[in-house]
């Protein structure tokens, strides 16, 4: 993984190193792409299979030398599993205690996610930035599969829209004025609960391509 990075961040400084760098200020300007990736569904605890790849497309404006408003469509698989293991209770001379039920729960899907962020962009070397980002994401299950549920959760009460946090970092490079590439690592966490306090969780890496239509 590690090669990957470093060999997607070297792509650029390649293409243009027999040619003169031009810092590229990318305020006011509207940029569309792509993006695919890796996932790792990390709220899957109980040993299952978690990897998978996802992709979207972007639409991101700068408002500022180093902020930028962004808005993608996503689709990656999710999902959650978990076992809560009960207390026994006890009745005593003295004390007594009521005990607590066990519970879990195996949830399998797949989503559309639409993530708006607000991106805080600052100059490593040239044209080479870093970023910080933050922001939520309107959550829809298109695939949701429920199993081996305790019967004290009921998984006909659980939404298939709700709004998720998202965070992230990266990296990225302005080729030219037009072009400009960027790899990122970001979080979602789902706004509602799958049972017993347990969120489904996507960690995602991005690699992707941007584009200026301007003149």
């Amino acid at each position: 993984m590690k090669s990957k990075i470093l060999t997607f961040l070297l792509i650029p400084f390649l293409i243009n190193a027999q040619s003169k760098t031009e810092i590229i200020n990318p305020k006011g300007k509207w940029y569309f792409g792509a993006e695919i990736g890796t996932n790792k569904i990390s709220s899957l605890t109980l040993g299952e299979p978690n990897q998978s790849f996802q992709g979207g497309v972007l639409a991101e404006y700068y408002f500022a030398r180093h902020w930028s408003l962004s808005a993608r469509i996503k689709y990656f698989e999710t999902g959650v599993s978990f076992y809560d293991a009960g207390t026994n209770g006890s009745s005593g001379y003295i004390f007594s205690y009521s005990g607590r039920p066990s519970y879990y729960g195996d949830f399998k899907g797949a989503e559309i996610a639409i993530p708006l962020n607000i991106k805080w962009e600052f100059r490593l070397y040239k044209n080479l930035g870093g970023n910080f980002k933050f922001g939520f994401a309107h959550t829809i299950e298109t695939k949701y599969e429920y199993s081996n549920y305790s019967k004290n959760l009921n998984p006909d009460d659980y939404p298939t829209e709700y709004q998720s946090l998202n965070l992230g970092y990266g990296f990225n490079y302005s080729i030219n004025k037009k072009i400009a590439v960027y790899i990122d690592f970001e979080y979602y966490y789902g706004g509602y609960s799958k049972g017993n306090g347990h969120a489904n969780a996507n960690d995602l890496t991005n690699f992707g391509i941007k584009y200026n239509f301007k003149k």
